[in-house]
């Protein structure tokens, strides 16, 4: 490749007599798509049985993605997209992979002793079943085959001026590129552009195809830490006629969509679910309904040809929020909106879950629902749209019947950080039930728990022969996840933190936790090996066994309720004051605790109850279960809406409540597919 560039180098400098004539008219390079296209349709398929036969790359041709850049005499250029190269690829892809479709279902239908379907059968099977062609079907359920368009948009449509500094072009007297340029070719740097002619020669391949393939760095417009800014088209049911621009934030990745406040509350000032909106440095109140006054930039778009930095929104934190004059606990951006004036970003599933309301998606946009219809949960669906691909495992289910809702992995043994206090809560408890220590004892701290303290996972200060007692150091270990308060109240009650994780692994046959539960110690830290090849072990539970051990300690000792709900709390004899680690307390009322965690190796851990009541107006609690999530945005966001479904299912699933989307009936997963169309064979 190197010698490559360098023959072209060497023929472009021996016919470049006029650079800026050269250089005027339009240019095409292409980004070669086709193997990433071949690997995201094969990754679908293959969830399928018998997927991994059938072989895309013997289906799928060459996907170029062509980016056209043009230099006017003026001293302007452009760089954009081809959409009309783009949309003939995207066709191709698609009726390559519904050729593997239909293969596919031939291969299945004798797996199960059916005849072998031809591609014809095949074709009338699937349209009779699906109402779809195989092509309009990946047109709308498919996976994304190739990269978004308006993504693309986003990182290569660029205008704006540019300058010549032989042998460079300046861009926006930002950028310098070295270029080298002759009638038909044009290189910026490593990237290589063919001419286009203002008539396209009929013989010409029509995709601009370039002797080889090169990255296409130049003219990149990125948005700001990883943020893709977008125009969300937005109505009401009450209004479904009338659509407005929500303007929304992509964090990190597509679709991880954060929404602006004063869009929203705008567009719902007409309608039953309207909400008055504060925002200033000091954070955001809201009123429920009570009506929005405008401020001035709501509804009206970003322009996505500017570069991202204007609407820069400082980092994702639980910014202060309160509702209706109660705290709570998001993770939202604060920024300026177009107008200039400050606004809130608030994650879409958090807004659906602070309000108590769905949002409906459609091709051109979302709809919300203004009645009294409460937040809706489908877990099938949102399983098959990866609910729980942001964590390594999970379950929600019904501690006073022990009925399983939902899970996912619930099975897998795997790091619980923290959560282990509340095993160490339970064996507290035990030795407090059977008399061998008094629930309001002074505990005189040990120079294990002062040193503890004084480490890198210190919570509370203390040092050696300083007097606590039993209740606070319990509020500490529950509350602010204390590591040396928990040693401490260990050592009280069985000598030693050795004699102490036994009592743990007792305890754990004792209520019928699986072998897979593991104890090193007590309070769920890391620890390392006694060997010349030292090792860091954690405490093992699978998320199954932590639902029995809620359920256990809500039954036998429900009083721990009485430390979790606490938000807030001084320790009289730690001379500490602490707040709970748990943002659901905040967000959720009905939320009665229980324990969060967090290591490297075990992600952020969550164990949450909400008490809640059945038809009959009896009580029950409904805990969920968290284990390995990427983040605590993630943790406390899926365990709301795993609670929110546990409710649903305790007062009988989702009553009545109709979700209006065609995606509660259509598959949108191979195996998914392949079921439903063979169920019609």
């Amino acid at each position: 490749m190197i010698l490559m560039l360098t023959a072209v180098g060497v023929i472009l400098y021996l016919r470049v007599p006029k650079p800026r004539k050269l250089l005027l008219g339009s240019w095409r390079t292409q980004i070669d798509q086709t193997q990433e296209t071949i690997a995201n349709a094969q990754e679908w398929l293959n969830e399928a049985a018998l997927g991994y036969r059938i072989h895309l790359a013997d289906e799928i041709r060459s996907i170029p993605i062509c980016i056209d850049l043009t230099l006017h005499p003026n001293g302007s250029y452009e760089s954009t997209v081809n959409h009309e190269i783009y949309q003939t690829n995207e066709e191709a892809a698609n009726e390559a992979l519904s050729v593997a479709i239909l293969k596919l279902l031939s291969l299945r239908a004798e797996a199960v002793g059916k005849e072998p379907l031809t591609e014809q059968d095949a074709r009338a099977l699937f349209e009779r079943a699906m109402e779809l062609t195989p092509e309009e079907y990946l047109q709308i359920y498919g996976p994304g085959l190739l990269p978004d368009i308006e993504e693309l948009s986003a990182q290569y449509a660029r205008k704006g001026k540019f300058t010549l500094e032989d042998p460079d072009i300046v861009w926006d007297s930002e950028r310098r590129q070295h270029y080298l340029v002759n009638e038909e070719l044009l290189a910026l740097d490593d990237v290589l552009y063919r001419r286009i002619p203002a008539e396209e020669d009929p013989d010409r391949d029509k995709t601009g195809r370039l002797p080889f393939n090169l990255p296409s760095p130049v003219l990149t417009a990125k948005a700001a830490n990883h943020r893709i800014i977008e125009n969300l088209p937005a109505s009401t049911t009450a209004d479904p006629e009338s659509q407005r621009i929500v303007k929304s934030i992509h964090f990190q990745y597509q679709n991880n969509r954060y929404l602006s406040l004063r869009d929203l509350a705008n567009l719902l000032n007409d309608t039953d679910r309207r909400f008055s909106l504060s925002i200033d440095n000091n954070g955001i109140e809201i009123q429920t309904r009570a009506s929005y006054e405008t401020v001035g930039g709501e509804n009206e778009p970003f322009d996505l040809s500017e570069d991202a930095d204007l609407y820069s929104t400082g980092d994702l934190k639980a910014n202060s929020m309160t509702v209706d004059g109660r705290t709570v606990k998001y993770y939202t951006f604060l920024g300026k909106n177009t107008d200039g004036k400050q606004d809130c970003y608030l994650n879409l599933t958090d807004f659906c879950l602070l309000f108590d309301l769905n949002v409906i998606f459609e091709d051109d946009g979302i709809v919300i629902r203004t009645d009294d219809t409460p937040f809706v949960i489908d877990m099938d669906l949102m399983k098959d749209e990866g609910f729980y691909d942001e964590m390594i495992s999970a379950v929600v289910g019904d501690a006073r019947t022990g009925e399983i809702f939902a899970g996912d992995r619930e099975e897998l043994a795997v790091p619980i950080a923290s959560t282990t206090k509340l095993m160490s809560y339970a064996v507290i408890m035990d030795a407090i039930t059977n008399g061998e220590i008094g629930p309001n004892d002074t505990v005189v701290i040990s120079e294990n728990a002062a040193a503890l303290s004084q480490g890198q996972d210190r919570v509370i200060p203390m040092t050696a022969g300083q007097e606590s007692n039993v209740p606070d150091l319990m509020k500490a270990m529950l509350i602010a996840s204390s590591n040396e308060s928990v040693l401490a109240l260990a050592e009280y009650v069985a000598g030693s933190e050795e004699a102490f994780v036994r009592r743990m692994q007792e305890k754990a046959a004792a209520i019928g936790l699986s072998d897979a539960t593991v104890f090193y110690n007590c309070n769920g830290l890391p620890v390392f090996a006694d060997s010349v090849s030292t090792a860091k072990r954690q405490n093992h539970m699978s998320a199954v066994d932590m639902f029995k051990l809620a359920a256990h300690i809500l039954t036998v000792y429900p009083q721990i309720t009485e430390i979790t709900t606490i938000r807030e709390d001084s320790l009289m004899s730690l001379h500490m004051d602490i707040k709970t680690t748990n943002a659901l307390l905040y967000n959720e009322p009905d939320v009665i605790g229980l324990k969060t965690g967090t290591t490297n190796m075990a992600g952020s851990c969550l164990v949450c109850a909400m008490r809640t009541q059945d038809a009959s107006g009896e009580e029950h609690d409904v805990v969920a279960v968290i284990l390995g999530a990427e983040d605590n945005t993630v943790r406390f966001s899926s365990g709301d809406v795993l609670l929110r479904y546990g409710r649903q299912c305790v007062r009988g699933g989702i009553d009545g409540i109709a979700l209006e989307t065609q995606e509660d009936t259509i598959p949108t997963d191979a195996e998914g597919l392949i079921r439903r169309v063979l169920s019609r064979y």
